[in-house]
C-alpha cells in the first residue's frame, strides 16, 4: 500500500536544537493508467542521473504515471519466510513481472554449472508448474484487475499491484516527530472510531477534571493530583502525577511519576521515568527508567541510559 508523505508536527522535536532539515531521498514509483498495476519502483539513491525503463514494460504499458510524493506504508500480504521486503523483494518482483521464465531442459556445459545453480534461485524456480493459467478465465478465484489483458497473464506468472491511499489517515512512525504527531492524532480519531470509549479512562483518578484539556488522552489507573493542569497531551497507564504539576504538549508513556510542582512542556517521557519535585523540562526526550533530580532545569536534551540507543 502506498500513501502520501506524512508531515512532521509543527511543534519542535524533543532533544533536537533548532529546526533540523532531514535529508530526504524520494521513491520513484510508476503505475499504469488505472493506478493499480505497479510497474516501476526505485529509490533516488539507487538511480544514476537518468531513469531507465525497460522496453518490455513500455510495450505493454506505453503510458506510465510516475509519483515522487508517495511512500510505502509497509503493509504487505506475504509468507512469514520472506525477509528484506522493501529494499530487495519488492523491486525484484516489479522487475520480474516483465521477464519470462528461463527455458527448461536446455543442456549446459560443465563450466556453466555455477551459473545454472545461481539461475535456479530465480523467482520462477519457486513457482509450481500447473495448468492454472489455462483454466484461469473459468476459475471462480480468478481476480484479474481492470486494465489487465489475458495475453499478459499467459506470459507471466509474476504480477505486482498497488493500492494508493487517497482518504483516511496512515502514518509511518519512522521519526520521533512523526511518532509524536501520530499520538496527537489519536484523541481526534478515537471518538470517531470508538464513540463508546472515553478519552479519559474510567479508572483514572483526577482531582480537578476541568484542568484536563478535552483533547487529552489519559490511560487506565493514572492518578492526577490537585491543581494539576494537562493540556494537549497523551498520558499512558498507571502514571502518578502529583499536585500542582503542569503538562503541555507532552507524551507520557506508562508508569511515569511526576512529583509536585514540576513543569513539563513539549517532551516525551518514556516508561517508568521519575520527574522529581519542582523540575522544569522543555522539549526533552527522557528515556525509560530515567530519574530527573529535584528542581532541575532541562531544555532540548536527550536523557537516556548508557545501554539505551534512541534515534531522533
Amino acid at each position: 500500500m502506498l500513501m502520501r508523505k506524512g508531515q512532521d508536527g509543527v511543534e519542535p522535536v524533543p532533544g533536537q536544537k533548532g529546526k533540523k532539515k532531514a535529508v530526504e531521498q524520494r521513491d520513484f514509483i510508476g503505475v499504469d493508467s488505472t493506478g493499480k498495476r505497479l510497474l516501476f519502483m526505485a529509490n533516488e539513491a539507487d538511480l544514476d542521473e537518468e531513469l531507465v525503463i525497460k522496453g518490455s514494460i513500455l510495450q505493454k504499458h506505453p503510458r506510465i504515471r510516475f509519483h515522487t510524493g508517495l511512500v510505502d506504508a509497509h503493509l504487505y500480504c506475504l509468507k512469514k519466510s520472506i525477509t528484506s521486503i522493501r529494499s530487495e523483494l519488492i523491486p525484484y518482483l516489479v522487475r520480474k513481472q516483465f521477464s519470462s521464465a528461463s527455458s527448461q531442459g536446455q543442456e549446459e556445459k560443465e563450466e556453466d554449472l555455477k551459473k545454472k545453480e545461481l539461475k535456479s534461485l530465480d523467482i520462477y524456480s519457486f513457482i509450481k508448474e500447473a495448468n492454472t493459467l489455462t483454466f484461469a478465465p473459468y476459475d471462480g478465484c480468478w481476480n484479474a484487475c481492470r486494465g489487465d489483458r489475458w495475453e499478459d497473464f499467459s506470459r507471466s506468472q509474476v504480477r505486482c499491484y498497488v493500492h494508493i491511499m487517497k482518504e483516511g489517515l496512515c502514518l509511518r512512525l519512522s521519526t520521533l516527530g512523526l511518532y509524536i504527531e501520530a499520538n496527537r492524532q489519536v484523541p481526534k480519531l478515537l471518538p470517531v472510531l470508538c464513540p463508546e470509549e472515553s478519552l479519559v479512562h474510567s479508572s483514572a483518578q483526577i482531582v480537578n477534571k476541568h484542568l484536563v484539556g478535552v483533547d487529552c488522552l489519559i490511560g487506565p489507573d493514572t492518578q492526577v493530583g490537585e491543581k494539576s493542569s494537562i493540556k494537549h497531551s497523551v498520558i499512558g497507564s498507571s502514571c502518578v502525577i502529583r499536585d500542582r504539576v503542569t503538562i503541555t504538549n507532552c507524551l507520557l508513556m506508562n508508569s511515569v511519576t511526576v512529583e509536585e510542582g514540576s513543569n513539563i512542556q513539549g517532551s516525551v517521557i518514556c516508561n517508568n521515568a521519575v520527574i522529581e519535585k519542582g523540575a522544569d523540562i522543555k522539549d526533552c526526550l527522557i528515556g525509560s527508567g530515567q530519574r530527573i533530580e529535584a528542581r532541575a532545569k532541562r531544555v532540548n536534551e536527550v536523557i537516556v541510559g548508557n545501554d539505551q540507543l534512541m534515534e531522533i
